[in-house]
């Protein structure tokens, strides 16, 4: 699982640097295929990302809950992965064994709903499946 974030962090950050003018491109690790970011982009220059997990614990994980999608806007769900992935990448620079990779988030790029409301599920799963709190108190915070 823990290779799973590192993917799909080197995903996100290849995603972003190689958006502008790419027509289609699907970003996955060369030794095991488990995570990759598409994004596309138009005439317009307007970029899509999709984040997908090849973890099938997250998918039955996400599909087992009873989250209210429409309880959170997309800006709010932007705070609130830029504030958990500054705490990754806390922990991944002091070396917590739990994560291995870097997450490049930027809070100024518009990622759709979707993306952010994956990701920040992926955050919730993590915790939950690593009986950890990356943000202490953050889900009584920010529900």
């Amino acid at each position: 699982m823990k290779r799973i974030i590192e993917f799909a962090i080197a995903a996100i950050i290849l995603a972003t640097v190689l958006s502008c003018g790419v027509s289609q491109r699907e970003v996955k690790d060369s030794r095991t295929g488990r995570v990759g970011i598409r994004d596309t982009a138009s005439v317009k220059d307007s970029t899509e990302y999709e984040l997908i997990v090849f973890d099938p614990g997250f998918d039955y994980w996400l599909a087992s809950k009873s989250f209210y999608k429409n309880q959170y806007s997309n800006e709010h769900l932007q705070m609130l992965n830029h504030q958990y992935s500054l705490e990754w990448n806390r922990r991944y620079s002091t070396g917590d064994r739990l994560i291995e990779s870097y997450i490049d988030y930027s809070p100024l790029t518009k990622y759709d709903f979707e993306f952010n409301y994956k990701l920040y599920m992926y955050f919730r799963y993590f915790e939950e499946s690593n009986k950890i709190e990356l943000i202490p108190g953050a889900k009584r915070r920010f529900l």
